[in-house]
């Protein structure tokens, strides 16, 4: 009998999931899971560090975790990047639909699960043209409950200027608690990878059935695959040589497979929302 009736909700579960699967935001879009492969939907939105190292939150300070409740705990959910006292920048696909109360930021530690602050959030400010279908404009501001103060394992992240362009093969740090896809390398303490920028025209053509990439992205990755960001990364910092932010993690197809680098919202295009809705 109990055999039977969990054959009945796992069955009543993914014909729900089969009759949303189109309309719906997806949550992971850098894997694409069985189902989005059979509707050939276009790739989830999400991310990892694939091929990583670990590093200490001192080395990344401007680094978050959103975490989501979970019964009567928070989970990582998303990245994102400190850059004030009290706001925080990371992607709208981590935020739509969410409201502050069911959402905290740890910062000042490189664990998802201790140390460091659990913060409140005040506001959610989602980008109004985030277009869920494509992931333009994946952009959501946060501002925390209080402002923080500043110390080696807290400090803002350098901005852009509004337009600024980042040249085709700069090397850039995306880090995060994503996923590893590798089951000795824990995803529990903050991991890093560099990798580099990728040319805009090339990385449109990559993913043309998809719509191909827009003004508001940039793409980073290794033509070869192997080190990438991926699933829990989304909404993370992707950071030049010179400390700015030059993305935020987005989407992909899947982690770190070769000829397919992830896209990340392009963070000088919207510099001047950025200081319209913060003004940092």
């Amino acid at each position: 009998m109990l055999v039977k009736l969990l054959t009945f909700l796992l069955l009543q579960a993914a014909v729900a999931v089969l009759a949303d699967v189109r309309s719906i935001p997806q949550p992971d879009q850098r894997q694409p899971s069985l189902i989005n492969e059979l509707v050939r939907q276009p790739p989830r939105l999400d991310g990892r560090i694939v091929g990583g190292q670990p590093i200490n939150i001192t080395d990344a300070p401007y680094q978050i975790s959103l975490q989501l409740s979970f019964l009567i705990f928070f989970k990582h959910h998303c990245g994102g990047s400190l850059i004030s006292k009290e706001w925080i920048l990371t992607a709208a696909h981590c935020t739509l639909g969410k409201k502050t109360n069911q959402l905290r930021v740890r910062l000042g530690t490189s664990e998802t699960k201790r140390n460091g602050q659990l913060l409140r959030i005040r506001k959610i400010i989602n980008h109004e043209k985030f277009n869920v279908s494509n992931a333009d404009y994946d952009f959501s501001l946060l501002q925390l409950q209080e402002p923080i103060e500043f110390d080696d394992t807290k400090q803002a992240v350098k901005l852009p200027k509004q337009g600024q362009e980042f040249k085709d093969g700069e090397m850039c740090n995306v880090s995060g608690w994503g996923s590893t896809w590798n089951s000795n390398e824990s995803n529990e303490w903050l991991r890093q990878v560099q990798v580099p920028l990728f040319n805009q025209e090339e990385c449109s053509k990559i993913y043309s059935r998809y719509g191909g990439v827009t003004d508001s992205m940039i793409c980073a990755g290794y033509s070869e695959g192997g080190k990438d960001s991926c699933k829990g990364d989304s909404g993370g910092p992707l950071v030049n040589g010179n400390g700015v932010l030059a993305g935020v993690v987005s989407w992909g197809i899947p982690c770190a497979k070769p000829n397919y680098p992830t896209v990340y919202g392009r963070v000088s295009f919207v510099r001047e929302w950025i200081r319209e809705h913060s003004g940092v």
